[in-house]
């Protein structure tokens, strides 16, 4: 692991001002915790070849959290200097106990190993030692490539996000984390017309790492193979709807997964009474060969031949619990939920590391970080031949679920009709819906490890913004509600 030079204005957090922070705490709270993070990154948007915005960014933001018997105070910093810090994390007490006095749920923080290592994100090409000069002209290069590829494509949209990040986490069990991160994503969106028809295609590429995230194949070739799908998309003709077998890619299976089945996990929405698995570990809510897991934990990205580490891993979520691999699903019975140190204390279980902030000025969630199916034995071509009336579905464009019943509506980017074991004609706006418990019993065959994949993204909840990844192999399932144009 690379060495970790702690940042100068972090330095403040030493063993002295700790123990002060403990003595003032005394014994008027159960718990606290202290994240700073110093970022700072660049954004570049462009519109049909046009500069829409270019910009950096220097952050520096401390969150101060403490707890009493349900009762949680949280402040914010926008500056560090340990006096400021000390009147706020009285200030910070004074909030929890009001809070506790006036909280319906009272529940003890339950103390957890501390861990006192520091972490670095490995990278080839530093992102602070590209010029935003050569970002620029990375983004007007697709931009051109996009532009270029066809008359019939009319818009084109490339946004560039990179962010590097030096962050310690301290708190009352003894824990002293300090970490450097590095992250990018580069998204590109085309637009195609022909006659009436417009279609889009959307694809991007994330990861933590450094400029090298880019000079993959898939990286390189972005722009041409979105504007290739658009233009592809104008041909296609629609279905009609009915009940049909589906086979989906990795990317609509890990969509599937992660938003009708992942939310669904998360212990908080349990809680308070949102998610139809209330009540179900230890029961069978699926296929009994079935394998379901949330692990974000790194190296993920190796395993897939990438030489940077996936967008949805990290090394300790945002409450200093190290990334695990929790298993949701196994042979087809509901094992556990997805928790942060709330969820966790309130529930009598150990946390697994799903408490997760999108700054350190925003309170942890429970949040998702890399889901996934696992694989079994079925070759992609083996599914298609053994279906009769179905459509292999690949790739997502946009959906709704409701982890309080389960209910899931998705649309496909492509759509291929099959028809007695063969692979047909392209099919467009292909829009399944279901009920997730109903769907994981209807799953016919699970793809063998050479079809495994997966897809990042940037996951929304209760106002935040985190990093994921979900994905699995190509998945049949029975039995399908389609519905189309026609």
């Amino acid at each position: 692991m690379n060495i970790v030079e702690i940042k100068d204005e972090l330095k403040l957090f030493d063993n002295d001002f700790i123990n002060h922070l403990t003595q003032e705490a005394g014994n008027q709270i159960e718990y606290w915790d202290i994240r700073a993070t110093i970022s700072n990154g660049t954004t570049i948007d462009f519109t049909d070849q046009k500069s829409t915005e270019i910009s950096s960014y220097e952050i520096t933001n401390c969150g101060i959290r403490t707890f009493v018997n349900g009762g949680v105070g949280f402040y914010v910093l926008k500056d560090l200097n340990k006096d400021l810090i000390k009147t706020s994390f009285l200030k910070s007490i004074k909030l929890a106990k009001l809070t506790e006095s006036l909280s319906k749920h009272k529940f003890k923080i339950k103390e957890v190993d501390p861990i006192n290592k520091n972490f670095k994100i490995k990278s080839k090409r530093k992102l602070v030692d590209v010029d935003i000069e050569e970002k620029i002209l990375l983004v007007k290069h697709h931009e051109k490539l996009a532009s270029n590829y066809s008359k019939k494509v009319k818009n084109t949209h490339t946004i560039y996000m990179d962010g590097v990040k030096s962050y310690v986490f301290i708190n009352s069990f003894g824990s002293n984390i300090y970490q450097d991160l590095s992250y990018l994503r580069l998204l590109n969106i085309v637009y195609s017309q022909k006659g009436g028809v417009i279609q889009r295609s959307i694809n991007s590429v994330g990861g933590l790492g450094g400029f090298e995230i880019l000079s993959t194949e898939k990286a390189e070739n972005l722009s041409v193979k979105t504007a290739q799908e658009s233009i592809k998309l104008l041909e296609a003709k629609s279905p009609v709807g009915g009940k049909f077998t589906i086979i989906a890619d990795p990317k609509l299976a890990g969509t599937l997964i992660h938003e009708a089945l992942g939310h669904a996990c998360e212990a908080d929405l349990v809680l308070s009474k949102e998610s139809i698995l209330e009540g179900k570990i230890g029961q069978e809510v699926a296929i009994d060969n079935i394998n379901v897991v949330d692990d974000p934990s790194m190296g993920q990205g190796s395993k897939f031949g990438l030489p940077y580490e996936l967008f949805g891993c990290y090394f300790i979520d945002d409450e200093g619990i190290p990334s695990q691999k929790t298993v949701l699903i196994e042979n087809g019975v509901f094992k556990n939920y997805l928790h942060n140190l709330e969820t966790s204390s309130r529930m009598n279980v150990p946390p697994n590391g799903h408490g997760r902030a999108s700054s350190s000025s925003s309170k942890p969630q429970v949040r998702m970080g890399f889901t996934y199916i696992e694989p079994k034995d079925w070759d992609v071509d083996e599914m298609i031949q053994d279906t009769k009336n179905g459509i292999l579905c690949e790739d997502f464009l946009y959906g709704y679920t409701n982890p309080t019943t389960g209910n899931f509506q998705f649309k496909c980017k492509f759509s291929y009709k099959i028809k007695n074991g063969e692979k047909q004609e392209l099919m467009r706006d292909v829009a399944l819906s279901g009920m997730i418990l109903e769907v994981l019993k209807k799953i016919s065959a699970i793809g063998d490890k050479n079809t495994l994949g997966f897809s990042s993204g940037i996951c929304g909840k209760g106002g935040q913004s985190v990093r994921v990844c979900d994905g699995g192999p190509y998945i049949r399932i029975d039995n399908i509600t389609i519905g189309g144009l026609n």
